[in-house]
């Protein structure tokens, strides 16, 4: 790997996006304020006026379809412009446009067929002109697969604990202003160093970029238009990391010290949001330590214990997955408390102070609070130093922990009737093995991993909230299986 060489950034593109909107209303031709049914007039807003600056900052209230249950076949295929909005446009606001947030690459893509409006270019011809060539970013372009990019390297996904596969295939037509740049590292400080002598923009309108946005309810979202922000350590930041199969990407500027650091890697195992504010601020200086943990032999772990209700997946509303509820789930194991989500891993929990706790590996927080009579009544999860999206309360309920599940045991001979491939559509296969009493999965751009039975039609993954159950017909002939992860999704068995 050198420094010349090329990767794809995922959602560092926003902010390319974001700094082409500002160009074009800086120059009169737009206005943030203006409705984008203006620009896009045969785009369902149910009703509801919905603005550039709504996208910009992810308050539109439309749902990223990068969640959407079909999504990950859909990105197989090339698409039109038209066909990608018309795949989310008539999809249910996740709210009133303005009054929350919810991190959309729907409304990036929106942003970018609104570029491509205004100025009569495509958005790639658009960043060319007005950003790449002036910078001097040669080894930056849109990705593509109709021609080659010199330098482009590929991407992997892991296969088992040390080792890899080339990453699944992917269509650039659903990334398009949410996540289609490709670039190398000195190509982003080129275009880092710009930002501060307003090659590009005048610095009022930079200004709109780099200001956190506040709701009505006086919540901070932590983000401007591509962005993320906050101050850490007395340092203030600016930041956005991206991920596309196969890369994972991360960049962050520390504006008063004129420090910027960007990692990008062609692999999905480790992200590098892990170790980039750690390099950033201490090239400015600081030590970053890591929390300390107290072992308090004084408290009961147990009082942490109870089903929270969650009204947010990562950056995302929940509801954006599926109509379905998501509820955190805290239990103590082995004198260790643990927390896992609905459709995620399980993480234990370490103790920092008082009723605050934290990911040892991740620096992500969760606070505890108290009602008057003293007992947990509500959560918070707090990611440290970055956090995209409002912090959110996550209310205990009064549903009890589920009990463990129940391995049982199958018969090889009817495990063997479940070998095969399982077709989701549109390209995306789970592939389905045995080996004696053991059955295996394996799909795009995933490593093979056990299932366990709780049933004879009945599977769930271990380490991850997955659940698989296998389709018999009348005759008894496994048809298909339904995957449940967030949301349910169903595949026939072609062999």
């Amino acid at each position: 790997i050198r420094p010349e060489h090329v990767f794809p950034v995922g959602s560092i593109t926003k902010q390319f996006t974001a700094v082409c909107v500002l160009q074009l209303a800086q120059a009169g031709k737009l206005a943030l304020e203006d409705d984008i049914r203006k620009y896009l007039p045969q785009y369902n807003s149910h009703g509801r006026m919905i603005t550039i600056e709504n996208l910009l900052n992810h308050t539109s209230g439309i749902p990223s379809f990068s969640e959407k249950q079909d999504f990950i076949t859909k990105m197989m295929i090339h698409s039109s412009k038209d066909e990608i909005m018309h795949f989310f446009m008539d999809d249910s606001l996740l709210f009133e446009p303005g009054s929350d947030w919810s991190y959309s690459n729907s409304g990036y893509f929106l942003a970018g067929m609104i570029v491509e409006k205004v100025s009569g270019m495509t958005l790639a011809e658009y960043m060319q002109e007005n950003i790449f060539d002036p910078l001097g970013m040669a080894n930056t372009h849109f990705g593509t697969h109709q021609k080659i990019i010199p330098g482009l390297v590929t991407g992997y996904s892991p296969l088992g604990t040390d080792k890899f596969k080339p990453a699944a295939d992917f269509s650039w037509t659903w990334l398009f202003a949410s996540g289609s740049i490709v670039s190398c590292v000195d190509d982003l400080l080129k275009w880092d160093e710009a930002l501060y002598k307003e090659k590009l923009l005048a610095r009022k309108w930079l200004r709109k970029a780099w200001s956190s946005h506040i709701l009505p309810d006086g919540s901070d979202t932590h983000y401007g238009y591509g962005w993320s922000m906050g101050i850490f350590d007395g340092l203030e930041f600016l930041t956005h990391g991206g991920g596309v199969y196969g890369f994972m990407s991360d960049a962050m500027r520390l504006p008063t010290e004129h420090v910027y650091v960007v990692i990008l890697t062609n692999k999905t195992l480790v992200s590098p949001t892990a170790i980039t504010y750690r390099i950033a601020y201490a090239a400015a200086g600081r030590l970053v330590t890591s929390p300390r943990i107290i072992n308090n032999n004084n408290i009961n772990l147990k009082d942490y214990t109870g089903v929270f209700e969650m009204n947010y997946i990562g950056t995302r509303i929940s509801s954006n997955y599926g109509p379905g509820k998501t509820y955190r789930y805290v239990s103590v194991q082995n004198d260790t408390l643990y927390s896992q989500a609905t459709g995620d891993a399980m993480f234990p929990l370490f103790h920092v102070w008082n009723d605050l706790f934290v990911y040892k590996s991740l620096r992500t927080y969760i606070q505890f609070h108290r009602d008057s009579q003293g007992r947990i009544s509500s959560l918070e999860v707090i990611t440290s130093p970055v956090t995209y999206g409002p912090t959110r309360t996550e209310p205990k309920t009064s549903l009890s922990l589920p009990e463990p599940r129940t391995i049982v045991s199958v018969d090889p001979m009817l495990l063997r009737q479940y070998r095969g491939n399982y077709d989701f559509g549109d390209g995306y296969f789970i592939v389905v093995t045995t080996e004696g009493s053991h059955i295996y999965i394996e799909d795009t751009g995933r490593e093979k991993e056990e299932i366990f039975a709780e049933s004879d039609t009945r599977f769930f993954l271990k380490p991850v909230d997955i659940t698989f159950e296998f389709l018999k017909d009348e005759a008894g002939k496994v048809t298909g299986l339904i995957m449940q992860q967030y949301g349910t999704y169903k595949a026939r068995k072609i062999e």
